[in-house]
């Protein structure tokens, strides 16, 4: 088709222009006609016509408006599930410890969908809004046996305060008649480090029929650390399931429990070394530390497997047996694997070689060895402590992880090491310092 003439294009493009600015008016004068004051979305709460009411919850949280949540508290009654469920969504938007009442009421809704959104709101609302909490370490076992989701490693900060409402809720989920509200009650108790709910989490692990919700049980009893049920655990070490029973023996060892080092002794020389039980029953004595289970770290210090040589280092440090000093400085010169030579970094460190401190900071600017190097550096002692508070140069991430580290010691003295590196010029360094000394604090008040 050939162009119209150059004054056809130009009526039409006024005639376009002209339609546009109508319709942008048009569009313009609806935006303002839907635009409705607080105080009426206020009012409307109250209204007789449930949409009117689900409406006005909704723009209030899309507002974000704060004051509203006393008058909106109360609609987690109403009759009307739509408006109970555009509530629940809105106290969501509003992430303010004042919505709480609103929550534990909802969380507790016929509806399985409000229950459910309502339950994980609840712990939500104690954790950080962008990226979870850095009070756990993962440990290099942690990837040993695949988890369920990166949630497993949340814990709250130890300064956040738990209404001791939110633990009876999601002590009441434990039984709900939907698993996935199950799911996330037990998983929550854990996160908030609910001490109280240790007998129902320990009802769950054995009796419940369902091999996930065991995990996640004694998961959350790991995070909890009431060690006055590790026997209770131990007893159950010959359950059937294999994820139930590696994550009872992480936790055993994670509770440093004395009494389970024959059964886990037995796992090691009884399963294959190809078996992720082997490799946790070994690290688990390594956590422990009892002076019986050195002749199985000898034993495996120079295994052919990764793993095991790691865990065997790591029992020969606690163990602290200084038998192994030499043999340990001449396998370290031709070991290759990364996580190896960090555990043998520990063991010397342990075994009186204080030079290897610097090595275990060097650790952690390497991914690879980061976690790890944090784990054994929180195990730092005497005055190797002194020499880890002092400034040292290093890069931005490890200052970074060293400030982590700091706060999960907790110990006063490094507190003046910490403001040197809350004035640090990278601010990643900074907010860890900055919460590590919120750490400090919380842990010198006794909280």
């Amino acid at each position: 088709m050939p162009a119209p003439p150059r004054r056809c294009r130009a009526q039409l493009c006024a005639i376009a222009a002209a339609a546009l600015a109508f319709m942008s008016g048009s569009a313009l004068g609806a935006a303002e006609a839907r635009k409705v004051s607080i105080e009426s979305l206020l009012y409307d709460l109250k209204s007789p016509d449930p949409v009117r009411r689900q409406v006005a919850v909704r723009e209030l949280g899309i507002a974000r408006y704060r004051p509203a949540i006393p008058q909106l508290i109360p609609l987690a009654t109403d009759p009307a599930a739509s408006v109970r469920r555009e509530l629940e969504l809105t106290l969501e938007r509003l992430r303010d410890m004042e919505t709480l009442p609103g929550l534990v009421a909802l969380a507790a809704d016929a509806e399985n969908d409000i229950r459910a959104r309502a339950a994980d709101a609840l712990v939500n609302l104690h954790l950080p809004h962008t990226d979870g909490v850095t009070g756990a370490l993962t440990v290099i076992r942690e990837r040993i046996v695949g988890r369920p989701d990166a949630a497993q490693d949340l814990v709250i900060e130890p300064d956040v305060p738990v209404d001791p409402t939110v633990v009876s809720t999601l002590r009441a989920r434990v039984t709900d008649s939907e698993r996935g509200i199950r799911r996330t009650a037990i998983r929550g108790l854990g996160i908030l480090l609910a001490r109280p709910a240790v007998p129902d989490l320990l009802r769950v692990v054995r009796e419940d029929r369902d091999d996930g919700l065991r995990f996640d049980g004694v998961r959350a009893l790991r995070k909890i650390g009431d060690t006055a049920i590790a026997g209770d655990l131990a007893a159950l070490l010959n359950m059937n399931g294999d994820a139930v029973r590696n994550e009872l023996i992480a936790t055993l060892g994670a509770m440093k429990y004395a009494g389970a080092v024959p059964d886990l002794a037995r796992i090691v020389e009884q399963t294959k070394r190809t078996d992720p039980a082997c490799v946790l029953a070994l690290a688990a004595l390594a956590d422990i530390a009892d002076p019986a289970s050195a002749p199985l770290f000898a034993r495996f210090r120079d295994d052919k497997d990764d793993l095991l040589r790691l865990y065997a280092n790591e029992g020969i440090a606690r163990t602290a047996d200084a038998t192994m000093k030499t043999q340990i400085s001449a396998a370290r010169l031709v070991e290759k694997n990364a996580w190896v030579r960090t555990a043998q970094a520990f063991a010397l460190l342990r075994l009186g070689q204080s030079e290897y401190l610097d090595e275990l900071i060097r650790g952690l600017d390497s991914w690879t060895t980061r976690d790890l190097a944090k784990e054994y550096l929180l195990e730092t002692q005497g005055a190797d402590r002194q020499a880890l508070f002092a400034p040292r140069a290093a890069s931005a991430t490890a200052r970074a992880g060293l400030a982590d580290v700091l706060g999960l010691i907790g110990d006063p003295d490094a507190l003046p090491r910490l403001q040197e590196l809350s004035r640090d010029s990278d601010k990643d360094v900074a907010k860890a310092a900055d919460r590590a000394t919120k750490r400090i604090a919380v842990a010198s008040s006794g909280q």
